[in-house]
C-alpha cells in the first residue's frame, strides 16, 4: 500500500510538472503570436508608406516635367525678345551713325 501511495504521489508530481510545462509553452506561443502580429502590422504600415512615397514621387516627376517644359518655353521667349531688342538697337545705332556721317560730310545741309 505504501508503494501505491508513493506511485500515486509520483504520478501527481509528474502531472503537475507536465501541466506547468504546458503553461510555459502556451505563454511562449502567446508571446510569439504577439510579436508576429506586431510584425505584420509594421509590414502593412510600411506598405502604405511605400505607396504614399510612390504617389508623391510620381507627382514630383509630373511637376518637374511641367517645369522643364515651361522653363524651356520661357527661355526661348526671352531669347527672341533679346534678339529683337538687339536688332532694333543695331538699326537705331546704324541710322544714327549714317546721319552723323551724312552731316559730317555735308551731304545733309545743316
Amino acid at each position: 500500500m505504501a508503494a501505491d501511495v508513493a506511485a500515486g504521489s509520483a504520478a501527481a508530481g509528474s502531472a503537475a510538472a507536465g501541466s506547468e510545462r504546458v503553461r510555459t509553452l502556451q505563454q511562449e506561443v502567446e508571446g510569439v503570436k504577439t510579436i508576429m502580429s506586431q510584425n505584420v502590422e509594421r509590414i502593412l504600415a510600411r506598405g502604405e508608406n511605400l505607396e504614399q512615397l510612390h504617389s508623391k514621387s510620381q507627382d514630383l516627376e509630373a511637376t518637374s516635367e511641367h517645369f522643364k517644359t515651361t522653363s524651356r518655353q520661357m527661355a526661348r521667349r526671352y531669347w527672341w525678345k533679346n534678339v529683337k531688342l538687339l536688332l532694333i538697337l543695331g538699326l537705331v545705332g546704324a541710322i544714327i551713325l549714317i546721319l552723323i556721317i551724312l552731316l559730317a560730310t555735308g551731304v545733309i545741309p545743316t
